[in-house]
Order: structure tokens, then sequence, then C-alpha cells
């Protein structure tokens, strides 16, 4: 399978290919209501990709039917000027939901900085609908974990989903915790050592 990096004119395609992929997750299902959810989310993941996309490491199948988006060791959190281009897709995503999306994120965002900074960090992977068990993601997953085995670098992700964590144990991760919040589903911090 044809797997290379993604581009800023990859950016609708990469969008919409997350947002089929996170429109039944439970924590973004809590986040955004069932009216217009694919169109929100793809405003929501077109505005991550205009930051990701540059700086190399979002990459996605010859089809751009699955995609994954990795900050490298240190450079997870979005930089100020960054956030202030996306702001004004999630405010328009998010509409009256804002203060629950922001919330959510930062909580998130305190888990992650529990984890120390040399680490891969996986921030989506998602394959389109109809694409779905053909292998994309594990593609993505294995070519990704070698470059980072090589270097000897670890991994660590957040699942929202439940139905995910054996995808992620079959590749190496571990369960590290579920954490419950003030409100909305649970998540799941996951850890991989360098093989």
């Amino acid at each position: 399978m044809e797997i290379r990096i993604g581009v800023p004119g990859d950016r609708q395609a990469l969008a919409t290919t997350l947002a089929e992929a996170f429109d039944d997750d439970p924590v973004w299902t809590w986040l955004l209501p069932e009216s217009q959810r694919h169109e929100r989310l793809v405003r929501i993941f077109g505005a991550l990709l205009r930051f990701a996309l540059p700086r190399g490491h979002v990459y996605t199948t010859a089809d751009r039917r699955a995609v994954a988006m990795w900050s490298p060791p240190g450079e997870w959190r979005l930089p100020l000027p960054a956030l202030v281009k996306a702001a004004p897709d999630m405010v328009r995503a998010a509409g009256p939901h804002l203060p629950r999306l922001l919330g959510r994120l930062g909580a998130i965002e305190k888990l992650h900085g529990r984890q120390g900074p040399n680490h891969w960090y996986l921030e989506f992977i998602g394959t389109a609908t109809g694409s779905r068990g053909a292998g994309a993601g594990s593609a993505l997953m294995g070519q990704a974990l070698q470059r980072f085995d090589a270097a000897g670098i670890a991994t660590y992700l957040e699942s929202s989903n439940p139905r995910n964590l054996g995808f992620y144990r079959r590749h190496g991760f571990a369960v590290t915790g579920e954490h419950t919040f003030s409100a909305g589903p649970p998540q799941w911090t996951l850890w991989r050592d360098a093989r």
C-alpha cells in the first residue's frame, strides 16, 4: 500500500476523511450535535490540518482515504499563532458547544503534559467509512512505528473510542489510564516504548 506525506493541497480531502472516521466517535458525538456534525468536523479537522500539513508529519494513503497526523517530540502543543489562525473555524464549527470543546481539549492537554517530552504523539488516525477493513490504518501505523523504533523514540496517543483499543494493542501500545471527566465520555491514554 502506497503511503506518502500529505501536502497542503490534500487538506480538504484529508479533513473529509477524518470527519468520516470520527463521525460516530463517542467524544465527538458528545461534543457536537448530530445536525451538521460532518460539516462541523470537516471544518475542525481542516483548521488543524492547515497547521499540521506544512510541518511534514501527516501521512496518507494514495487515495487520501486514510490519514495519520503525528507531532514530533516536544512539538505537540499548537503555538499561539496557529491557535489564533484556527480559532475562527473552531468557533464556527463548535457554535454554542465551544466551551465544551475547549474544556475537553484543555483536559486532554493536561493529561498529555504528564507524559514527558520524548515521544511522538499520534494526534489523529482515521480511515474513511467505505475504506475501513482494508489495512490502511495498520499500514499507516506500521510505517510510522518503524521510523520511531529505528530512532529509539516512544509513542503516545489518546483514544476516545473503546472499539479502537484492540487496534492500538495489536501495534504494541499499552493502556496507561482510563480517564473520566466531569462531563462526557471517558478517554484512554496509551503508550508504546520503542522496540
